[in-house]
């Protein structure tokens, strides 16, 4: 059963990749911001399709439609990650320039214009905070990942402060998003992180019956005069605690 299981996701992924592919190329077309936009829908719908393939439970708390423009700051576990966050959010992603080599995922995310990250390069840091300005100053949803990593999902690591140097000398909004897997004590982990292998976990992933996900909406929060620093402290102790009360609750009841 579980190598019929993967056997039919790698099947229906070979065939979504390449429309989404080509859907996201033609939205993109032209480079203009209007086309960042719809390179950003058609990024929920590659999330979606993935999500259901691979057969994703999300459950959500909050209304993703209220987050229009801005910087989503999520928690990181896994790659699994994106993928949920784009079934839910029209998005574009900032993330680690090593992904970009990634068979799949990164040829994928290239097509949706990510911004790419590379802490080696100071020249490329001044680039990159330049656009996420940008990306947010046209009404963009931009979505970072501060722990700079994935973890074993047990706490929040601390929050590098670069990201929140592109809102802290102004007043955008910043939304604190919060992902949780839900598993069985004695199951392989959904989280990858450390020096896991890429291939066998998603070889993993793709035999599981059902991945069960929870992603929750916090209230904005503003700047409010602090610098990038203090920024990054505050909102990381504020979504440290709420995922530390998150981690208390029960399972969800999986989505149908």
């Amino acid at each position: 059963m579980t190598f019929i299981r993967r056997t039919t996701r790698l099947f229906l992924l070979s065939l979504w990749f390449p429309v989404a592919s080509i859907l996201g190329i033609f939205a993109g077309f032209g480079g203009s911001w209007s086309g960042m936009k719809r390179v950003t829908k058609i990024t929920r719908l590659w999330g979606w399709g993935i999500s259901r393939i691979i057969g994703m439970n999300i459950k959500v708390y909050g209304d993703p439609e209220k987050i229009k423009g801005g910087i989503i700051v999520a928690n990181h576990h896994s790659y699994l990650d994106i993928i949920a966050h784009a079934s839910i959010f029209p998005i574009r992603f900032a993330a680690k320039i090593e992904i970009s080599s990634w068979p799949v995922l990164g040829w994928i995310l290239a097509i949706n214009r990510p911004i790419w990250i590379d802490r080696k390069s100071k020249q490329r840091s001044h680039k990159t905070l330049s656009e996420y300005r940008e990306t947010i100053e046209h009404g963009i949803n931009l979505i970072v990942y501060p722990e700079g990593t994935s973890s074993a999902g047990t706490r929040i690591l601390p929050f590098k402060s670069t990201p929140f140097e592109a809102v802290s000398s102004d007043n955008y909004k910043i939304y604190p998003v919060l992902i949780r897997y839900l598993q069985k004590t004695g199951e392989p982990t959904l989280c990858w992180y450390g020096d896991m292998t890429l291939l066998p976990h998603c070889w993993q992933i793709l035999g599981r019956p059902s991945i069960n996900v929870e992603i929750h909406i916090l209230d904005p929060l503003l700047p409010e005069g602090r610098s990038r620093k203090e920024l990054a402290n505050f909102v990381h102790a504020h979504m440290q605690e709420k995922y530390s009360e998150i981690l208390k609750t029960l399972a969800f009841t999986p989505v149908l």
